[in-house]
């Protein structure tokens, strides 16, 4: 099973169908990062999702992992179907279990440590009403985040979109900032919400090929004044959603990202990406 192959296959029926990514995820209850990871090839869609498309695309399920269309006639081949969508759950099913025994070894693993942790602190009389780790706000030059934001997201896209070597289309990225935290002596966590995009630009006509929006914490380094970005935290979709956001930011700034629709920073990130690609192209 290629997944390159099938990836490049749903990305080629959601353009026939003219919608983006975002687009595409609200018709699949999903979010636009999973569609990316689809057509990307990095992840397989549930065969539930694999289902919605098939039927949203009007194609057979064995098209979509075949990765192309065909022109016989599918239900003389009924078997060879059904032994292949069988396949198909099997490797992901076989992935959400890896997952789940991950998943049931790390809870193990935190309740022992909170057990441990009540227990001692109780004997000590030390409250651990709020777990979460504060850490001091601290200020960068503002030229310094953004330079290093921008270039380690663009440097991360372009290893998944196949679009940056061609000279009309070119990828973006726009972000806001809420916090820029100081986790211990030279490593620092700098809170953001990243919209990235790939646009086009052929015979006239400015359009979004794809585009992702995030909330994530960089982790930076700093050695002689000199910083690096070492690692990038995104939380996962769907139900593990409002856990890693709790996991990853702290609570001051938790009302911050669940109102970035509501509040204008989204609005405010897609005219600053939409500007920037239209300045590159030199549109006026």
């Amino acid at each position: 099973m290629d997944q390159i192959k099938i990836g490049a296959f749903l990305k080629e029926l959601r353009m026939e169908k003219g919608l983006t990514q975002a687009k595409l995820a609200e018709q699949l209850n999903t979010t636009n990062r999973s569609v990316s990871r689809w057509e990307t090839g990095s992840t397989l869609p549930d065969i539930s999702i694999l289902i919605e498309l098939a039927d949203f695309y009007e194609v057979d399920i064995k098209e979509i992992i075949d990765g192309e269309r065909k022109s016989e006639n599918m239900t003389e081949n009924l078997k060879e179907t059904l032994v292949t969508v069988a396949d198909y759950s099997k490797r992901t099913n076989n992935k959400k279990m890896a997952k789940v025994i991950v998943l049931i070894s790390f809870i193990f693993v935190v309740l022992l440590i909170l057990i441990i942790i009540v227990f001692g602190s109780k004997s000590r009389g030390i409250d651990n009403s709020d777990m979460y780790p504060v850490y001091r706000q601290v200020y960068f030059d503002k030229e310094v985040t953004d330079e290093l934001l921008s270039d380690y997201i663009l440097s991360e896209r372009s290893k998944s979109e196949p679009y940056s070597d061609s000279a009309n289309v070119a990828n973006f990225t726009t972000f806001a900032i809420f916090s820029t935290e100081e986790k211990s002596s030279g490593n620092y966590y700098v809170y953001a919400w990243v919209i990235e995009s790939t646009y086009s630009f052929d015979k006239g006509v400015l359009s979004e090929q794809s585009g992702s929006s995030y909330p994530c914490r960089f982790e930076l380094t700093s050695n002689n004044n000199t910083f690096n970005i070492v690692n990038a935290d995104i939380p996962r979709d769907g139900g593990y959603y409002s856990e890693d956001i709790n996991k990853l930011f702290p609570e001051h700034l938790r009302e911050k990202i669940y109102n970035v629709h509501d509040d204008g920073t989204l609005t405010k990130l897609g005219d600053n990406i939409l500007n920037e690609a239209k300045n590159y192209f030199g549109i006026k």
